[in-house]
């Protein structure tokens, strides 16, 4: 790279002047396509001639909220004397989806908002509260944000970016997400989420006045990230409730009458079931939460075998929110984990994870008021039917290509529309987005049979059963 590039702000300058000049993040799509070998520049003296190829970093059903690319910059600098100085830059890059129902839902749902506000103010505020602890913070560098609000009838939001460190240029890639996840990977992702549960719960600790118990210590920068809550909340009840009667249509298509009955017996209780976290309400584990913790949202490092994990990145943070560190817990677990690795070291896993989190805390001063490892078991079983409910959701998503299918016809449909005219104000539903973009949420989750795939199908039999005896137990 060179001593030029070698601090965080040379890099985080270059990105900045590249994207701002040369308006990148409006391109992606079309370098990456019909520009394969890359375009070059010669008009940033301060960086010499640069040539940049984009890639896509993703494939299809990888993310729903974001398309995402590798950029590439080689600068080449000739001084006075003919003599060149090379540099190989580059950065992994998250814009709004392509899809033109997914761009109105991520837009509308301000995860990428929220992203921002993350990488650019919260991981900084973390680390300047406990400079001098050894607690590892497990995220990539940030280069470079910039939002582009969308209008209707003008700015559609492509000049929206995210540019991150490029992990998989350290050496990280992502697992296999059909297979799931074995021991020693949930072992280190448990660990990572461990260490960033204990620093933003220290976070909560210090905004939250004892008085009142409400956040009203919480510093402006990082106020954003409180406000997920209630449009999450909303939204994962919303879920449930629909897609609840799928469940048991599921089990009638699988010849399991016993889980027909058992999961009917919660429809009318689904008020009680999903639990609504509030500082409050979580207790002393009261933390802000990773939000969408699962196999595609961390990058691993591995040993020179190329099989044995040796370290993690956590990415994506666009639904971050309080909560109580459970919900990232199973959310992982039950998405991510294979069954039988749950099976035999469920136990084992969440033991790890909170002898972890406790002796953060105690690095940090800070005490969970008598709350037990008999308290966390108790919450565990609490929160599992919950999560086992999000969890089918999810996977019916990430492991379903029909879904997949379904998307791209939505979206050609959508296309085929005439441009609609601003003509007032938007009407919002009970989430905080608009009720068109609801509703085109809701058509998408339904257009799914869970029993039409096989590996979904084992997939889902396991973990409703696993859920059933933790609850007959």
């Amino acid at each position: 790279m060179g001593d030029r590039f070698k601090s965080l702000a040379e890099r985080q300058l270059f990105w900045k002047t590249l994207f701002e000049e040369k308006k990148i993040a409006k391109q992606l799509a079309v370098l990456a396509t019909d520009h394969v070998d890359g375009v070059t520049y010669g008009d940033l003296p301060q960086y010499g001639q640069v040539h940049i190829v984009a890639q896509s970093a993703s494939n299809p059903g990888d993310n729903f909220m974001s398309d995402t690319f590798i950029v590439t910059a080689q600068l080449t600098k000739r001084d006075d004397f003919g003599n060149e100085t090379k540099h190989t830059l580059s950065a992994f890059i998250k814009v709004l989806p392509s899809n033109t129902m997914l761009r109105v839902i991520a837009y509308e749902a301000r995860t990428h908002h929220r992203e921002m506000d993350v990488y650019q103010n919260f991981f900084g505020l973390l680390r300047e509260m406990h400079p001098d602890q050894p607690i590892p913070l497990d995220v990539p560098d940030v280069y470079y944000t910039h939002m582009e609000e969308m209008v209707q009838g003008g700015a559609d939001g492509s000049g929206t970016c995210t540019l991150l460190e490029d992990l998989k240029a350290e050496g990280y890639r992502m697992a296999d997400k059909v297979e799931g996840a074995d021991y020693r990977h949930c072992q280190i992702a448990l660990t990572s989420l461990a260490h960033y549960h204990a620093l933003t719960l220290s976070a909560v600790r210090k905004w939250t006045d004892p008085l009142t118990g409400e956040l009203s210590k919480i510093p402006p920068a990082a106020k954003p990230i409180t406000d997920g809550n209630k449009m999450h909340d909303t939204s994962l009840f919303q879920m449930i409730t629909d897609n609840i009667q799928s469940v048991i249509e599921f089990a009638k298509d699988v010849e399991r009458p016993d889980l027909v009955e058992w999961i009917a017996g919660f429809v009318e209780r689904l008020p009680e079931i999903v639990q609504i976290d509030t500082v409050e309400s979580c207790g002393p584990l009261a933390c802000i939460l990773h939000g969408d913790y699962w196999n595609n949202n961390m990058l691993f490092k591995y040993a020179d075998d190329g099989k044995r994990p040796i370290a993690l990145k956590m990415i994506d943070f666009q639904v971050v929110r309080i909560g109580h560190p459970l919900s990232d817990v199973l959310y992982f677990l039950y998405i991510s984990a294979k069954p039988e690795i749950r099976v035999r070291y469920m136990t084992d896993l969440l033991r790890h994870y909170y002898d972890t989190l406790t002796a953060d805390l105690r690095l940090l001063g800070i005490s969970l008021n008598n709350y037990t490892w008999e308290d966390f078991l108790a919450d565990f079983k609490k929160r599992s039917l919950m999560w086992m409910f999000m969890g089918i959701i999810v996977l019916s998503f990430v492991l379903n290509k029909k879904v997949l299918d379904r998307l791209v016809e939505m979206d050609a449909a959508e296309r085929q529309k005439e441009p609609k005219v601003a003509d007032g104000e938007i009407v919002k539903g009970a989430s905080g987005m608009s009720v068109e973009a609801e509703e085109l949420m809701k058509a998408t989750m339904l257009s799914k049979k869970l029993s039409d795939n096989e590996v979904l199908t084992d997939r889902l039999i396991k973990l409703i059963d696993e859920v059933k005896a933790l609850h007959d137990s």
